[in-house]
């Protein structure tokens, strides 16, 4: 029998997916995180073994397994070198031999939820979750990107910036550096400390996690819904920053005029009034044939969508 392998290899999961080839799902598994940049080349290795091999053992059959196609969507997949780390910690000692290199896509986790939440030969799919990112299609074949570059370099409209402008307000308003806030109750309920320096010990004793820090977004909305103005001011600066993202891979396809489906995916749209609704409006108002759609399926089988394409 002939299968097919779909992985979302992302900072905070991997699920892998093993179907047949009429893409009838026959296994799925989840794991450890798998993006090398936060959890390192060894760790990305090991965490996206356990979680093939896992999905393999769920199938609970004694034949040689070998995937005719797979596709591998990697959260921090954003240039050629990274390709290439990828395609070294894919292809190892591990898991290499169920593999068929000619039919292996390695590709950003971006194109993978993207077929999973459109069909459309124009689209566009935004992740503001932990990260954010922005990747768009359009009918003549043409691919583009915006933002991604993780929490150096660019990640805004991301929980993680959300967060760590609520915690750098919450340290000004301690100061007495900036105006006061309800951030300054809520998150330390939220996070369950008790004064300030639990407060640094848990922003600074563990390693650095960029998912970890992501969890305050959630504080900054529900703080923002009591009415708290700097919580909501930082909500409309990452949502006017995700607008951006997405006005410039809109224009770089060059589909402003064209009808396109736009995917939303990601925890921070949890936040409606002060995110969602905010980023929604300004988009419809900028693009009046865009479609928006949320994301119902999992970007896992985005995965397994692109590597039956890829028979």
């Amino acid at each position: 029998m002939d299968y097919i392998l779909g992985s979302d290899v992302g900072g905070t999961k991997t699920t892998v997916q093993i179907a047949d080839c009429n893409g009838k799902v026959l296994a799925e598994n989840e794991y450890r995180a798998g993006n090398y940049k936060s959890v390192g080349i060894e760790n990305a290795k090991r965490n996206i073994n356990e979680a093939v091999l896992g999905a393999i053992e769920k199938l609970k059959t004694s034949e040689k397994i070998f995937f005719k196609s797979s596709c591998f969507g990697l959260a921090g997949n954003d240039s050629c070198e990274d390709a290439n780390i990828y395609r070294k910690i894919i292809f190892n000692n591990k898991i290499k031999e169920y593999l068929n290199p000619t039919s292996t896509i390695i590709c950003n986790d971006t194109r993978i939820g993207l077929a999973a939440g459109s069909s459309s030969k124009n689209g566009i799919m935004i992740i503001c979750g932990s990260g954010s990112n922005c990747f768009g299609i359009n009918e003549e074949g043409g691919e583009a990107k915006a933002n991604g570059w993780d929490w150096i370099l660019g990640d805004e409209g991301s929980g993680y910036e959300i967060s760590i402008k609520a915690l750098r307000a919450f340290m000004r308003a301690y100061d007495g550096r900036g105006g006061t806030t309800l951030l300054s109750k809520t998150i330390v309920e939220d996070l369950n400390v008790k004064d300030m320096q639990e407060l640094i010990k848990w922003a600074y004793s563990s390693s650095f996690s960029k998912e970890k820090v992501a969890t305050v977004a959630k504080t900054v909305c529900r703080t923002a819904e009591m009415g708290d103005r700097v919580s909501i001011d930082i909500l409309k600066e990452e949502a006017e920053e995700a607008v951006l993202s997405a006005a410039t891979v809109v224009n770089k396809l060059n589909l402003a005029d064209k009808e396109f489906d736009f995917v939303l995916v990601g925890s921070v749209f949890n936040c409606r009034k002060y995110f969602k609704d905010i980023l929604v409006k300004e988009l419809k108002n900028k693009f009046p044939k865009i479609n928006f759609k949320p994301l119902t399926k999992k970007p896992v089988e985005g995965a397994i969508r692109l590597a039956l394409q890829n028979i």
